[in-house]
């Protein structure tokens, strides 16, 4: 069954209200819900909602984008057919629309002496740091504030998915340095539009997901690394099962709810196997 002359750009946008009204999804999550759902609306424009032609929009998608792509699509397609089946009565299937298998790449350790010649004393240089020294998504990174900052206590306050909030640990070495870009680098960046967030564009606006990208990118390349924000959050988690931390501990920093989704991010090395095999080894004389 399906609605006639269904306004799926107006229904977008009460799905986009009920998200962050009722939801309390951030601005940023919102978007994404936006930007992975208007060419939906766009495709069914001129075509009936119905089963048929849902069922071939799903497949041209799993034609066109790589497995978690298509996962992160096909949640935000679940989710907004969801809230148009209960709030107009649309009958349809979404028995197709289940998430594929993604075969997890598993990212090799980098050692510290050659990662840390990344971490200049720049604002890029610092977002690398900041980013290996807490292990941030880029979502949790662009919205962090300088409030958000308890210098004193080596803490920082972290709003994540879903508007949870955890408190983090992070070095107060990092955090002089973060000190001292604040009272000598960001204010270059810095003006009347920037407000309390910590990392500023050129513009003096918080950065977007995509340019930090392309700092990471520009920067590892420039040292030859080819890294993105999610290969220092995987070396944060390494590095620290290397050094001894709990697993569980690493879950809780990484804001995971799975201990599944925390094995993804850790790769331990032979030499670190090895060393605790030595050091636990009973058998030995």
């Amino acid at each position: 069954m399906y609605l006639d002359n269904m306004d799926l750009k107006q229904i977008l946008s009460d799905f986009c209200i009920f998200l962050s009204a009722n939801k309390g999804l951030s601005v940023k999550t919102v978007e994404s819900y936006e930007s992975d759902l208007k060419p939906f609306c766009e495709y069914f424009k001129d075509r009936q909602l119905d089963n048929i032609n849902l069922f071939d929009y799903v497949n041209n998608l799993k034609k066109l984008y790589k497995p978690a792509s298509l996962n992160r699509k096909l949640s935000s397609l679940r989710a907004f057919l969801t809230f148009i089946r209960k709030h107009y009565q649309l009958e349809i299937d979404l028995s197709y629309l289940k998430n594929v298998k993604v075969n997890f790449k598993i990212e090799k350790p980098i050692d510290y002496e050659f990662l840390k010649t990344l971490f200049t004393d720049t604002r890029n240089g610092l977002i690398l740091l900041f980013f290996y020294a807490t292990g941030l998504r880029v979502s949790e990174l662009i919205n962090l504030k300088i409030s958000d900052i308890y210098f004193d206590a080596g803490l920082i306050r972290v709003v994540t998915k879903g508007s949870k909030m955890r408190l983090l640990p992070v070095s107060m070495d990092v955090l002089l340095k973060i000190k001292d870009y604040i009272a000598n680098i960001r204010s270059a960046y810095s003006n009347s539009e920037s407000k309390d967030y910590l990392f500023l564009s050129k513009q003096g606006k918080p950065f977007t997901r995509a340019a930090i990208w392309k700092i990471i990118k520009q920067e590892s390349r420039a040292k030859g690394f080819d890294l993105h924000p999610h290969s220092l959050r995987h070396l944060y988690a390494t590095h620290l099962l290397e050094r001894g931390a709990n697993i569980k501990i690493i879950q809780e920093l990484l804001g995971h709810s799975s201990l599944n989704t925390t094995q993804r991010y850790t790769f331990v090395s032979d030499e670190a196997l090895n060393k605790a095999f030595k050091e636990t080894d009973y058998y030995k004389e």
